[in-house]
């Protein structure tokens, strides 16, 4: 990665570095949370702790909502 200088609402910005629970929401935004919610459930059935830090990914863009992908993921606590 290489830093760069911001222009106006771009930023430079890294991900933590760690283990993270991950998952992929496919579909329209309006049904991202079940992909949160679908981490935190997990998260809680395993006894893991979430690092408090989490980013979505989003994938090439769609006028068609069910080809809109989305990679959740939050940072787990060691």
């Amino acid at each position: 990665m290489r830093a760069f200088e911001p222009a106006g609402e771009i930023v430079c910005t890294a991900t933590p570095s760690g283990n993270v629970a991950m998952t992929v929401h496919v579909g329209g935004y309006d049904g991202l949370h079940r992909a949160h919610d679908a981490i935190r459930a997990w998260a809680a059935r395993e006894a893991r702790i979430l690092g408090g830090t989490s980013w979505e990914i989003y994938g090439d863009w769609s006028d068609d909502p069910a080809k809109l992908e989305t990679t959740v993921c939050y940072l787990l606590s060691p």
